[in-house]
Parts: C-alpha cells; structure tokens; sequence
C-alpha cells in the first residue's frame, strides 16, 4: 500500500471544488437551468459514459459475488437506518440519496489507484458497476414520487450498459472513431454534475448544517462500519477488504443531483449534503486510508 497524505487527497478533490465553485459563482450572475443539464445528463452523458465503462473495463469474475454483497449491505444497511430516522423525526425524501450513494468513480478510482495501485482499480470499477445501476434503479424507484418502477426501464442508460457488456464479454471491437466519441460524450458527465451541484448552491440558502452532517456520517461513517463489518466476519482477504472499506466509505454520489433535478425532490437537501460531504471527505479518507494502513 502507498501513503496517501492529505495533500494528495486535496489533489484529488481540488477538480471538484474548483468547478463546482465555477458553477457557484455563474448562478449567482447568471440565470442557471440545473433542470436542462440533468436531463443532458440522464438521457445523453450517463448512457455513453455507462457503455464506455461497461465495454473498456475488465472485470475479475471471481470477486463479484463478495463486492456485491458488500455494496448490498451497505447500502440496504443504511437503507434501514434512514428509514427509521425519517419515521422517527420527519426527515425529507431526498435524504436517502445522499446518504446511500457514493460516488464511486471520481473520487473513489484516484484514491483506490494511489493506495493499491490497478489491482485496487480493477476491484474499484467492480464496486462502481454495481453503484452505477443502484443508484439509476433503486435510487430512481426511491426519489420519484410516482414510485413508477417501470420508469426505470424507460432509462436508456440501462440498455447502453449491457450493450457494452454484450461487446466487452463477446469481445466485438466497435469502430475507433465511434468508440472515441461515446468517451468524449461521458467524459462530460463528471464535469457537468460538478457545474450543475455549483449552479444548486448558488440558487439556495443552506439554512441549517445538521441534516448535511448527518447524511455524512451515515454516508462515510455508517458506510466504512459495515463494509468493514462484512470484511471481518467473512474473512475476506484485505487485500481486497481495503478496497471494499475505502469504496464504501467515500462521499455522496453526484449523481443523486441529478436524480433530485429531474424529479424535482427535496434539491437543496441534496444539493448541499453533496456539498459537504465531499468536503468533509478530504479530512475522513486520509484518517481510513491510516487506520487501514
């Protein structure tokens, strides 16, 4: 395992701050349209980037059962514990997505690259398939207020992700040029979810921290318990184990933005749980990368 310090953590981070804050700075000189870019984003960005993922990644076969069950638990794990909370004190819909979703692929693959280098990365894109559809079905059925399941079917990148599973398993190599455009177009998606968060934040008043602070430490906190719960009482082998504790304990999903802009559900609190939790993540992953060390 290489150190990671919290410089190189800031590093990492500093891609997200700095466009986001672009954004930040935009709406509050400009009139912004949050709701255009995620549709963009749903209909056009996430498909491509899910079916470059799906056919350029290689996945280890062997280790998918213990990544899902780790993801699966993690998530049903925190699930539960929302649910009770928001029974027990009134707490809005929109909390689930932040607490539930991380955002597995911008934060978590620097990280898990500079801690246990492409044996780590090749498990991390692992955790992120799974992540990837969880969060665009389940999360989805969560945050819609038709509770429209089938609404998920009508999502197209479902059908771009198995059919780059379908090329990367059959081994059917697409056109250089065509490949090259499908990656432009989902490279823009990270880009365009930071804008749209600082488009958010600029457009509202964070009125009080608790509900923030909470969804990040049943986000990171809850999260890095159960992973390393399940770590534990299978015996999984930590080379393995490591990546499962860093990617469950990593920061809200930008993604949970866009589900909340296209459904219109409870933005500011997700907007602003994003928002510092992805700040609080530059002190939290440095101190479990240590205690994991």
């Amino acid at each position: 395992m290489n150190p990671i310090t919290f410089v190189d953590v800031l590093k990492i981070m500093f891609p997200v701050l700095f466009i986001s804050f672009l954004g930040f700075i935009y709406a509050r000189f400009k009139k912004a349209e949050p709701q255009v870019i995620a549709d963009v984003i749903m209909y056009l960005t996430i498909p491509a980037l899910f079916f470059s993922s799906f056919y350029r990644h290689k996945l280890v076969l062997a280790e998918i059962p213990l990544v899902f069950l780790t993801i699966s638990a993690v998530m049903a794990a925190t699930f539960a514990v929302v649910y009770l909370l928001r029974r027990s004190f009134k707490l809005p819909l929109g909390i689930y997505i932040p607490s539930i979703f991380m955002n597995s692929a911008f934060v978590g693959f620097p990280i898990v690259l500079l801690a246990y280098g492409n044996e780590g990365l090749t498990r991390a894109i692992i955790y992120d398939f799974f992540n990837g559809i969880f969060i665009f079905t389940i999360g989805i059925y969560i945050i819609s207020a038709k509770k429209d399941f089938l609404e998920i079917f009508r999502m197209p990148f479902l059908y771009a992700a198995l059919l780059g599973l379908f090329f990367n398993l059959s081994g059917i190599m697409i056109p250089p040029t065509l490949n090259r455009s499908i990656d432009m177009l989902g490279g823009t998606t990270i880009p365009l979810a930071l804008l749209m968060l600082g488009f958010r934040l600029g457009m509202i008043k964070i009125r009080s921290l608790s509900l923030p602070l909470l969804v990040s430490f049943l986000r990171m906190g809850l999260g890095a318990l159960i992973a390393w719960a399940i770590v534990v009482s299978m015996k999984i082998d930590m080379s393995l184990g490591r990546v499962l504790i860093i990617m469950s304990a990593l920061p809200s999903a930008f993604m949970g933005l866009a589900l909340g802009e296209k459904y219109r559900s409870d933005i500011e609190v997700i907007s602003s749980s994003i928002a510092i939790c992805t700040l609080l993540s530059i002190i939290f992953l440095p101190f479990i990368l240590m205690v994991l060390k």
